[in-house]
């Protein structure tokens, strides 16, 4: 019986130290990713100053990163796969990432930043595409977007949007959209927005480390893409999801 006790003590800590060594083994892995698809950007800042920026997919805390001097942004709900990454001009980086959807159901988003005052500025961050697909049910939503104009005072954002959903059980739901809308470029928060808007007796949840909320009252840049609809308020953008309260997009 004793022998039995230690047989199985010494196989359970086989097990425990096998598993370390490969959790060990993995997060080595991801951060030699990590190194690897880490990119540095020269961008000239809307007040013309030459900058670096960082890309940083952080594959072992499934953190992206984006790095600026002493300034960061870091969005926690990143999904380990390497980011899209491409300049729009000298000024505008697209980052296009894939975030942890469910079953079926693919989800990523688009983020477009620019760097002011050695702060770097989200200046759209948004669904970029998300789809399901179940058999008798089938949904798609993407957009893809164009950057137009030489300066501060006439950048605009051409979005083609696409929206499908295919409903065998219930074909009344079953539609299929698409269009095309241009956004303007704000020059003193600089974000592009389709429309400002008054909002009053809201409150917006951030997705920090410890979340925090926020009172929204006052006008705000909206972009309105198809169904769906983003609010920049207090520099980060936001989504309403329920009737008074906004979450961190």
């Amino acid at each position: 019986m004793h022998k039995l006790t230690c047989l199985i003590t010494c196989l359970i800590v086989t097990l425990f130290a096998s598993s370390a060594i490969a959790q060990d083994e993995l997060r080595t892995a991801e951060a030699k990713d990590t190194k690897r698809d880490t990119k540095t950007f020269n961008v000239t800042s809307l007040n013309g100053k030459a900058i670096k920026v960082r890309v940083i997919p952080d594959y072992v805390n499934r953190v992206l990163r984006m790095t600026c001097l002493k300034d960061t942004v870091s969005i926690p709900d990143f999904w380990g796969v390497p980011p899209d990454i491409e300049m729009l001009n000298k000024k505008f980086i697209r980052i296009s990432y894939a975030v942890r959807g469910g079953s079926n159901l693919g989800l990523g988003k688009t983020l477009i930043l620019c760097v002011n005052n050695n702060k770097l500025v989200e200046a759209m961050h948004v669904l970029k595409y998300t789809n399901w697909d179940s058999g008798d049910e089938k949904m798609d939503y993407h957009i893809s977007l164009i950057l137009n104009g030489s300066n501060n005072t006439n950048y605009q954002l051409t979005v083609s949007i696409h929206d499908y959903v295919y409903s065998k059980r219930n074909p009344e739901t079953s539609y299929s959209y698409s269009d095309k809308t241009i956004l303007s470029f704000d020059q003193s928060k600089n974000v592009f927005y389709s429309i400002k808007e008054n909002v009053y007796n809201h409150v917006a949840v951030t997705k920090e480390s410890k979340s925090t909320t926020v009172k929204v009252n006052g006008n705000y840049p909206v972009i309105i893409l198809g169904k769906e609809t983003y609010y920049y308020i207090n520099n980060r953008w936001y989504q309403t999801v329920e009737d008074k309260e906004m979450s961190e997009i």
